[in-house]
């Protein structure tokens, strides 16, 4: 019996499995490119009000109303210097507030978190106006235009001009 002329191929299975890859490819590609539709963002809510603890036994109500706006505290200063007695110092105390020393080096340039200790006994003027001028580490770089030699040497006198802190022994909390 022979296959009947509808049911033959004429085309090689070859180019019948080319053909079917090609166009599972297209269809990957096709599909690959299509891109969702972009969706809004996720709506926030606000977070429900916190309600104050009831009361204990024997306690008495807390008072519900809100503070009036006199009652908030002001915002923190700067730190304020006692005076010395020196202009030199005094000026130099002024610069050191005013141009942000003791946000890091702390009121009195003992140091802190972010900055160094700069007094008492600080290093050499020359070497401080030159990191001054042209730091290493996260220090700003403070030129001539922003602070002059002159308000330098102030600020390095007042540096010098701090006092020693006290021995450890002197100290209740610290002592051993």
């Amino acid at each position: 019996m022979s296959t009947p002329r509808y049911l033959r191929a004429s085309v090689s299975p070859w180019v019948v499995i080319v053909i079917v890859i090609a166009i599972s490819m297209m269809t990957a590609t096709i599909a690959a490119q299509v891109r969702p539709a972009p969706q809004p963002p996720p709506r926030r809510t606000a977070p429900p009000p916190r309600t104050a603890p009831a009361p204990k036994r024997g306690e008495p109500e807390p008072d519900e109303r809100k503070p009036a706006p006199e009652e908030k505290k002001p915002p923190p200063a700067a730190p304020q210097v006692a005076s010395s007695g020196d202009a030199k110092v005094d000026a130099g105390a002024a610069l050191y507030k005013k141009n942000g020393c003791y946000e890091c080096h702390v009121n009195d340039a003992q140091g802190g978190p972010q900055g160094p200790r700069l007094g008492p006994n600080p290093i050499p003027f020359a070497r401080f106006q030159a990191y001054v001028r042209n730091p290493s580490g996260d220090m700003p770089p403070f030129t001539a235009k922003v602070i002059s030699d002159d308000d330098l040497a102030s600020i390095y006198a007042f540096i010098q001009s701090r006092p020693m802190p006290p021995p450890v022994k002197d100290i209740p909390l610290l002592a051993p």
